[in-house]
């Protein structure tokens, strides 16, 4: 009896491009939600794809997962957020041209840099709190607090109506 061919259990380079080409919105919103700018958020997700290129095993079925974990890795090394300290708002959106991007993001590209990239992992990405801490060298408590923070800021720009300007 012949043995059937065992399909191929890990990603190729075919498998990370279909992930890129058929995700490309979803993944850089993740980056710029993450980053906070466009400029960032390219650099963010161009250096993800350089290195998503297989150098390591990864399932076929982790491609996904693999890829978004590598843009939040990467953008925890471009800005380095940290839990100690305040903002300068340097990160956040006051240019034009990103709130004219995507302004119903900007409530949430306004946030302090520590407190978006706890809501964004924690919210939308679904991670746990010690996954957060861990990524974010920080403590449990530092994320749980940068967590309500987040959501009590988004909860304010949530109650006040949101002005589009209407071009003529």
């Amino acid at each position: 009896m012949s043995k059937m061919p065992m399909p191929d259990r890990y990603a190729t380079l075919a498998d990370f491009c279909r992930v890129f080409t058929h995700d490309t919105a979803s993944l850089y919103l993740l980056s710029l939600l993450l980053t906070g700018n466009q400029t960032s958020a390219e650099k963010c997700f161009v250096s993800s794809v350089a290195d998503t290129m297989p150098k390591k095993a990864v399932f076929k079925e982790w491609a996904r997962p693999y890829v978004r974990r590598i843009i939040v890795q990467n953008a925890i090394r471009m800005l380095k957020p940290a839990a100690h300290g305040g903002s300068d708002g340097s990160d956040s959106v006051r240019d034009a041209s990103t709130r004219d991007l995507a302004p119903e993001l900007s409530p949430v590209l306004r946030l302090d840099r520590f407190e978006r990239f706890v809501f964004v992992l924690a919210i939308l990405e679904r991670y746990s709190i010690h996954e957060c801490s861990l990524l974010l060298s920080c403590s449990n408590r530092q994320v749980l607090t940068a967590r309500i923070n987040a959501l009590r800021t988004l909860a304010m720009f949530a109650a006040q109506p949101i002005r589009l300007q209407r071009t003529a």
